[in-house]
């Protein structure tokens, strides 16, 4: 590479002449830096539970799964953690509650005629 302000070769990757001592412009993009100052919205800043979901989840699990798999998606670990074990336990509940129980008391009055 030829220096614009002096003539002399120098190489490539200088940023400064090392003979006029001048700088080189190479046409590089310094990388953007982030804009401290942009305002961040609120639901982004906070990883908080809210119990009216919570409520939601416990009742219709499948609701609580998807609001885990969407709090999860958007970093917000905590309360999408909590939206899914919610959900978990509503349907453990209510396979319980279906199946488990019914055949144990039918097992139960069965084994009493015997």
């Amino acid at each position: 590479m030829i220096c614009p302000h002096c003539a002399a070769s120098i190489s490539e990757n200088e940023e400064r002449c090392p003979y006029c001592n001048s700088y080189i412009d190479h046409g590089w993009e310094e990388p953007a830096e982030p804009d401290l100052n942009q305002k961040i919205p609120d639901f982004m800043l906070y990883d908080k539970t809210e119990p009216a979901l919570i409520v939601l989840s416990l009742i219709i699990p499948i609701v609580g799964i998807i609001l885990g798999i969407i709090q999860l998606s958007a970093g917000r670990q905590k309360s999408g953690r909590c939206y899914l074990m919610v959900s978990a336990f509503s349907f453990v509940l209510l396979f319980c509650c279906k199946f488990i129980f019914p055949m144990l008391f039918a097992l139960l009055s069965f084994s009493r005629f015997k």
